[in-house]
């Protein structure tokens, strides 16, 4: 059974799907900072339920998608992964077809797998309206933006970012946020949201 999280204190209320970090994602320095990474290490059940999504979509995809749609069908708000990212093309194209079928639900989700996303756009591929990608950057890692998405930054301890200084302030609740058509839920092409290392 795919573990379907019912929410965190940063995102609320808000119904999530995750995958284990680093090995789902791109080599980048933001690895020796996650705090998915650490809080795997920290809480072995978090761990096993992202391990075990992960090994449900490998051997069983469509048992993986059935239950993730039926979560979304049943949402009015979902987030793709608090934890992990997109694995493949496959898995993005599944997202567009479920985001799709569920017009109802606006479906969030920030990615580094930047050259994934603009594959599709390049290929003419379009992403339902209800599919919010954030393009999600790292100090140093080139991000390659060219259809202009909206983009995550931090801001770090020592007060650096890479974002522009026009940038939304993340206010920390994903759900607070959704009810009031604010934050990521609403960035707009070419918006940024900054939000602090943590």
């Amino acid at each position: 059974m795919v573990s379907i999280s019912k929410g965190n204190s940063k995102l609320g209320s808000i119904r999530s799907v995750s995958l284990p970090s680093v090995i789902t994602c791109r080599k980048c320095d933001c690895q020796k900072k996650c705090y998915a990474r650490k809080l795997e290490r920290i809480r072995k059940s978090v761990s096993r339920a992202y391990q075990n999504n992960l090994a449900i979509l490998n051997s069983d995809p469509d048992t993986y998608w059935r239950e993730v749609e039926a979560a979304i069908m049943l949402s009015r708000f979902f987030r793709f992964h608090v934890s992990g990212d997109i694995p493949d093309e496959q898995y993005f194209q599944k997202m567009i077809e479920v985001s799709e079928r569920n017009k109802h639900c606006e479906i969030l989700c920030f990615t580094k797998k930047y050259e994934i996303v603009n594959d599709f756009l390049k290929s003419g591929g379009r992403i339902p309206p209800n599919l919010h990608m954030i393009f999600s950057g790292w100090v140093d890692l080139q991000m390659v933006n060219p259809f202009l998405l909206p983009e995550a930054h931090v801001r770090y301890r020592d007060g650096s970012t890479t974002a522009k200084p026009d940038a939304i302030k993340c206010n920390g609740n994903c759900t607070e946020c959704a009810i009031t058509d604010g934050g990521c839920w609403t960035l707009k092409s070419g918006e940024q949201v900054v939000f602090d290392e943590h």
